[in-house]
């Protein structure tokens, strides 16, 4: 095959078009500062938590539910995360869908686990056959759960962002 680029490796330079250190300086400091820069505009709206919240209650709870209750819960559930994630995405203008750091990485893990632990106490109530209104214990720990640990997340998320230095690398 024919290739149409003119320079067949571009990450090879020639010694003669180095970067000076100054130059090397100043294209880190700009970083610095795309990055702080980044860290102010993912600023979570206030209503996103809540809204998020509300959402995984409904799946931690739902499965307490009689008949075909749990099965339409879950399925609005599932329809109102994309509509909740491009609304704030649209807000926002920017999205961060990972993790930038260790403490972040832990509290989404912890954030999963509050879930998962939820719905299975949700489950096991339904099999042991007790009242489905103790499906709210569940479901109320997953809202206050999403909303602390979401909004310590975000804060710690904007932390690691703006500091890439003062996380570990891999």
């Amino acid at each position: 095959m024919e290739s149409h680029f003119e320079d067949p490796a571009p990450d090879r330079r020639p010694a003669s078009s180095s970067t000076s250190p100054s130059e090397a300086q100043t294209a880190l400091d700009d970083m610095t500062r795309d990055q702080e820069h980044l860290a102010t505009r993912i600023i979570t709206p206030w209503w996103y938590h809540p809204a998020l919240g509300l959402i995984t209650a409904v799946f931690a709870g739902a499965h307490a539910l009689p008949g075909a209750w749990p099965l339409g819960a879950i399925a609005l559930g599932i329809a109102a995360i994309p509509v909740l994630t491009t609304t704030y995405a649209r807000t926002a203008g920017v999205v961060v869908t990972k993790p930038a750091g260790p403490r972040s990485r832990r509290l989404l893990l912890a954030t999963l686990l509050v879930l998962v632990a939820a719905m299975s106490c949700s489950i096991a109530f339904k099999f042991l056959g007790v009242s489905p209104w103790w499906a709210l214990i569940p479901a109320g720990v997953t809202f206050v759960a999403t909303v602390v640990l979401g909004r310590r997340y975000d804060e710690t998320l904007r932390q690691e962002i703006a500091a890439p230095a003062a996380r570990p690398t891999r």
